[in-house]
């Protein structure tokens, strides 16, 4: 499927592209260039400083607005934030889907944050339970479920705009990034377990 996307993209040049087909490959090429030059840059400096903090911010916006934006835009031939808004408000549908999405969010957001309030409070329980963790499973399945009943195309573009933010999140957590990466070090590592026994959260 990724040749595929790879072989559109080059012949984009004849026609107009579906933003849909390149959405996923210029995000996967975005986030692994961010990951290599971030990885090189602060190898040889202090990535939790403010300085490395700001610099880490700048580059990621002037990469993603001043190179991945355009090469996106000259794939599908309109403007990126324009078909994307233009996209989401195409159906109600989309528009509740949309709604319940940000209700599991904030979901997830308060479980995580009850967990680590628990966490303070009782320091024996350093992990959080078995029972805890299919919390996410199953907002996990709750989330795609409707999509794949009745958006796919909704679907999809979410999940894409997902890996990069959740990507782009453990970029923060990893480098201890300021001003959130510690906090994010922080609330996650309750979740952490033998699986996630490198330097990155992959589960």
């Amino acid at each position: 499927a990724l040749n595929q996307l790879i072989k559109r993209s080059l012949n984009a040049v004849d026609g107009k592209g579906d933003p849909i087909d390149y959405l996923l490959l210029v995000t996967l090429v975005a986030l692994v260039l961010l990951g290599i030059i971030f990885s090189a840059l602060f190898f040889f400096m202090d990535s939790s400083t403010w300085t490395s903090s700001l610099f880490f911010y700048l580059m990621t916006a002037v990469l993603g607005l001043g190179v991945f934006m355009p090469w996106l835009q000259y794939l599908i031939k309109r403007h990126p934030l324009f078909w994307l808004v233009e996209f989401l408000v195409q159906s109600k549908t989309r528009l509740y889907l949309l709604g319940f999405w940000a209700f599991l969010f904030l979901t997830a957001c308060a479980v995580v944050l009850y967990q680590n309030s628990k966490k303070s409070s009782d320091s024996k329980k350093p992990q959080a339970s078995s029972i805890t963790r299919k919390y996410f499973h199953f907002l996990a399945v709750v989330t795609y479920i409707p999509g794949l009943l009745y958006d796919r195309p909704l679907l999809y573009v979410a999940a894409v705009v997902c890996l990069a933010v959740f990507v782009l999140l453990e970029y923060v957590r990893y480098f201890r990034i300021k001003p959130f990466g510690q906090t994010l070090r922080t609330l996650l590592t309750l979740f952490l377990d033998e699986r996630d026994s490198g330097p990155l959260i992959l589960t």
